[in-house]
């Protein structure tokens, strides 16, 4: 078996030590049994018992003896590996060890600094004790990692004070806990014991698995309930948008009880603004974390509003002080100005810097207090600047004066268009103009519904109404070639702020597809009609519909009958098949016919019989 060099050094001083002891040994009982007198023999055992003295104490001091069969280091290595063995979950922060409690399955690193600085491993059993190496079992019930590593440093220095000692947390083990009351997801959860409590909360609000992640309607619900404002309309973001993962009612009282009956309040809010603090403690085993079902609106509150990153209403605690409402706010906005206090009837000034450290006295809070941070509005500037991409001489960015910048200026500006420019394809975009962006993006489908509210439209006009919605593009209605070819002054359009104007290449081809022979694209030839384009793609087939074919423009996708338009670059030809039937359609229709036959035949008969009487008369 081959070794390599720490592993021979650490084999030959052992292997030293075991030999001088064995022949030391051996000497010392041939001269007991001698029988000689002298003083040499004496005084060789004196000095022989010294040495095996020695020798014994410098085992145990540090020099253990050492098992030189090759499948010894073999073994070490393959218990190390089963302790370790196992997949291991996230941590969602470093573990303090002043706060982390040990518990059983932790794994802990002993080293100490002897001649073989070799590391050993701990796991702490399920009576919560842990076997420590040439010390015994020792209990560590109820200690967080700082006292069992004191406790474990203490044994050893009081056996081999001469000997440094080093003990780490190698690996945290897993523990069951309850989740209950006001979440999303309720439930036993399996976490790592250095998981905190508000972790561990918004693995029950947003799910533990991707089936529940995914689940529209627990989604919506834990939207609604809880402050969620991702697939909210933009009336509810402005109303909600105070709203943390859970109600401030309920984030303020959570309740933990661990397993030894022993429970502890935590503030939520606390615990946000101070996550690796004793204010978020780790989970241990067996703990229930309850979340109460309270409202918000049935008890006092206290807000912080205004040019604040985090605008926030929480439930007022009696303790509660002015340096705590301030951090809830996270921080100021760059156009925040003056700061007050409003409570009690009284507006009172305050000092703070930009992470909302309080710089004036800290107050008491009284219930309904108010921080409200001026909002200074910057002054209003009217110029802006444009985009151009594509074919014009000198693309990029331009600046403008908004809504007085016309587009022809812009372009005259760049140096004009190119000779490959298609102006038939291009166009200009623009944001949309409502505020929405300083807002999460709303759920679409609930705000077309809300453009649906007051409609007349009839059942197929709202599906049309979807399709259109769903195709809508943010575009300036601008027809390039009305403006720079016919001189359209109404197309010469004002341009706003972070407008794109894009001019496209001319693909010099049209696109034809459907029931023709030889479908793809074909050289645009300038004054062209449609069927010259269908000639050239081999012609119809026998399937085609004659008369339903369409142009579909490149610009804006309209769908135009062959003789209502000229095809232009770009532009794509469609020749459809004629409109499938299922076989009952058919037949309904069929017997339809039959059915309108034998009621003009039933009623010609009555007609002619009729005139028959009547001529009889």
């Amino acid at each position: 078996m081959l070794l390599n060099a720490s592993q021979a050094s650490s084999l030959s001083k052992s292997s030293m030590c075991s030999d001088l002891s064995r022949l030391l040994l051996d000497i010392f009982v041939r001269f007991v049994h001698h029988q000689s007198e002298c003083i040499v023999r004496s005084s060789l055992l004196g000095f022989l018992t010294s040495l095996l003295v020695t020798c014994a104490s410098a085992q145990v001091a540090g020099f253990p003896t050492t098992d030189l069969s090759p499948l010894a280091p073999q073994l070490q290595r393959q218990q190390t590996e089963s302790q370790l063995r196992g997949e291991q979950m996230p941590s969602d922060n470093v573990v303090r060890a002043s706060q982390y409690h040990v518990g059983p399955g932790d794994v802990l690193v002993i080293q100490r600094l002897d001649a073989l600085a070799q590391e050993e491993y701990a796991t702490v059993t399920p009576e919560n004790l842990v076997l420590i190496p040439r010390i015994g079992m020792i209990p560590v019930a109820g200690m967080t990692l700082d006292a069992v590593r004191d406790t474990i440093a203490r044994l050893y220095r009081q056996r081999t004070p001469n000997i440094a000692v080093y003990i780490g947390l190698r690996r945290v083990r897993s523990v069951y806990v309850t989740v209950q009351g006001n979440v999303l997801f309720p439930g036993v959860y399996t976490v790592p014991a250095s998981m905190r409590l508000m972790t561990l909360l918004r693995l029950a609000m947003q799910g533990n698995t991707p089936q529940q992640r995914t689940e529209p309607e627990m989604q919506r619900t834990v939207q609604r309930a809880f402050g969620q404002i991702a697939d909210l309309t933009r009336d509810e973001q402005l109303l909600w948008r105070d709203y943390e993962f859970l109600p401030p009612a309920s984030l303020r009282s959570i309740v933990v009880r661990h397993s030894d009956g022993s429970s502890e309040v935590v503030d939520g809010e606390l615990a946000l603004l101070q996550p690796d603090s004793p204010a978020n403690p780790y989970v241990r085993e067996g703990d229930v974390v309850i979340v109460p079902r309270e409202q918000v609106l049935d008890q006092p509150r206290i807000t912080i509003q205004g040019a604040v990153a985090r605008p926030r209403t929480t439930v007022y605690r009696a303790g509660d002080r002015l340096s705590f409402l301030l951090k809830l706010g996270v921080g100021l906005l760059p156009e925040s100005g003056a700061i007050w206090l409003v409570q009690g009837g009284e507006r009172i000034p305050v000092r703070a810097d930009a992470q909302m450290n309080l710089l004036s006295e800290d107050r008491e809070l009284l219930p309904g207090a108010v921080v409200l941070v001026e909002r200074v509005r910057p002054s209003v500037s009217n110029t802006g600047s444009v985009r151009i991409i594509g074919e014009v001489q000198r693309p990029g960015a331009y600046p403008i004066v908004q809504w007085k910048t016309r587009i022809r200026e812009v372009i005259e500006e760049a140096g004009g268009f190119t000779d490959r420019a298609a102006l038939g394809l291009a166009y200009i975009l623009r944001r949309e103009q409502d505020g929405s962006s300083t807002l999460v993006s709303p759920n679409p489908y609930l705000e077309r519904l809300r453009r649906l509210q007051y409609t007349n439209l009839l059942p197929e006009d709202t599906l049309r109404f979807f399709i259109d919605e769903l195709a809508r593009r943010p575009l300036v209605a601008c027809d390039f070639r009305a403006c720079f070819e016919r001189g359209s002054e109404d197309d010469n359009v004002a341009l706003a702020d972070g407008d794109v104007i894009v001019v496209p290449p001319s693909p010099q081809t049209v696109f034809v597809y459907g029931q023709v022979a030889k479908a793809g694209f074909v050289e645009y030839a300038p004054g062209k009609d449609a069927e010259y384009y269908i000639a050239r793609a081999g012609g119809r087939t026998e399937l085609a519909d004659h008369g339903r074919e369409r142009i579909i423009k490149g610009r804006n996708g309209l769908w135009v009958p062959l003789q209502e338009t000229t095809v232009e670059p770009g532009d794509r030809i469609y020749v459809p098949h004629p409109p499938d039937e299922p076989l009952g359609t058919k037949l309904q229709r069929l017997s339809a016919y039959i059915g309108i036959a034998g009621g003009l035949s039933g009623l010609v008969f009555s007609i002619l019989s009729l005139i028959n009487f009547l001529r009889t008369r």
